[in-house]
């Protein structure tokens, strides 16, 4: 009998376990309240620009999660892919050439060697050491162990921690960190090498997912909100549509945050309360400005800038142009600079117009051409359910479960749930780790 399994979410998470499940043969459908698949990576067509939901990237993208399940199902020759090689900093009208690895460091322009020297001292036991040892350092944040190099060391991890993170080393996990430089040591079988789609847009990648799903015979439907999920006797039996309508399944897998699914699908008596009181402190946002400015000339040929003055408001200026060319007409030049900034601070139409002002200043200064070529900008702000990806005694083994113990066909998978990595790389994580228990689940 052909087992079905119902999944909630059409992002990253629910489109790599559909993709996953589809390979094995399994009947899956996904409902997506939406109408379109990316969930984070959605991106939009903007006066002919393709504009993305924030900057994403694929780390590391040989040894990624992502790329990995792209090359199990046999896609990746669906998603031609542009590296992006080309960063720098940026200090009191000099650029400096970002390094690529350990060596690249002892070449930095940036950094006095004696700064070198204390950046390899930190980074090289990193580099080598293992994912096991990298757990005991989950509770501690990277800023415990930099606060005291010296400003110019200090903001080669700042610059780190905007590109991988898009946050601050306060606010990153020493654990997390460390198993990032550990996945870009080529001596370890890693690569610091990132890519991007280069047809443009991020959700190129969930496009590509979703039909594959649909080749193997699943559905995908739509603008269909789950409002419950059906239990009895300690298993799974179907799932709620806001009109009412129910489908009967054999296993469920929800792919958006655990600790917001259990208060949106189960009634209360169902979940254990000290369950759900653990789950709800990984209910933590950051919140990020970001601003795309389009220009009518090409004021910069690199691909990632990172302003790294003292009080700069841009924390990394991305020019998504140079890096895909399709994301532009031809002849303009799209940038997107952005900041981690406080809750309110995305609330507030007042706030986001200071800092966008700001930006303008500091690019400004940094390109005389800017001003004149500026064509257009367009703001936002984004408060996003990810802190618990990155944030001290929230990350890894310290997130929610693949499973809950009592309730059988039930699974999660996402970037809140048990996973290591970096952003979407973190949710195809999730759900590689996820795939064998499901299987196991519906074989038996």
């Amino acid at each position: 009998m052909k087992k079905h399994v119902a999944i909630i979410g059409a992002g990253i998470s629910g489109l790599c376990t559909g993709a996953l499940l589809a390979k094995e043969g399994i009947e899956v459908t996904i409902f997506e309240k939406s109408a379109r698949v990316g969930g984070r990576t959605i991106s939009t067509q903007f006066r002919g620009h393709i504009l993305d939901n924030g900057f994403h990237i694929m780390p590391f993208y040989k040894t990624s999660s992502v790329y990995t399940i792209l090359a199990d199902i046999g896609v990746l020759g669906r998603i031609p892919l542009a590296k992006v090689h080309d960063i720098s900093f940026y200090q009191n009208g000099q650029f400096h050439r970002y390094p690529k690895g350990l060596g690249d460091i002892l070449r930095m322009s940036l950094l006095p060697l004696k700064s070198k020297i204390s950046l390899l001292r930190i980074l090289i036991p990193m580099a080598f050491s293992s994912i096991k040892r990298s757990e005991k350092l989950d509770d501690q944040s990277l800023d415990s162990i930099i606060s005291k190099l010296e400003p110019r060391a200090k903001s080669f991890f700042d610059a780190v921690c905007m590109l991988a993170f898009a946050d601050t080393p306060d606010r990153v996990a020493l654990g997390e960190f460390v198993r990032t430089i550990i996945r870009a040591n080529p001596l370890r079988g890693g690569t610091s090498e990132f890519a991007y789609p280069s047809e443009g847009g991020y959700d190129t990648i969930c496009k590509v997912l979703a039909s594959y799903i649909l080749e193997q015979g699943g559905k995908i439907h739509f603008n269909r909100k789950i409002t419950k999920v059906q239990i009895k006797d300690g298993v799974i039996r179907g799932i709620v549509e806001a009109g009412g309508g129910i489908t009967e399944v054999d296993c469920v897998v929800i792919s958006y945050p655990a600790y917001l699914a259990v208060h949106d699908l189960f009634e209360e008596q169902i979940l254990d309360a000290e369950f759900l009181n653990w789950l709800d402190r990984l209910h933590k946002t950051t919140s990020v400005v970001e601003v795309h400015f389009c220009l009518a000339e090409k004021i910069d040929t690199r691909q990632i800038v990172f302003p790294i003055n003292s009080g700069c408001t841009a924390k990394g200026i991305f020019f998504v142009s140079n890096i895909s060319p399709s994301v532009s007409p031809p002849g303009q030049q799209l940038i997107m600079a952005g900041t981690p900034v406080s809750q309110e601070y995305a609330d507030d139409a007042n706030k986001i117009r200071e800092i966008t002002k700001k930006m303008k200043m500091e690019l400004a200064n940094m390109y005389p051409a800017f001003e004149r070529s500026l064509l257009w900008e367009r703001p936002m702000s984004w408060k996003l359910v990810e802190a618990v990806v990155k944030e001290p005694g929230m990350v890894w083994k310290k997130k929610a479960p693949h499973q809950i113990s009592g309730i059988n066909g039930l699974f999660f998978v996402g970037d809140s749930t048990v996973s290591y990595g970096i952003g979407t790389d973190s949710a195809a994580h999730s759900s590689l780790l996820c795939h064998p228990k499901i299987l196991s689940y519906l074989k038996g």
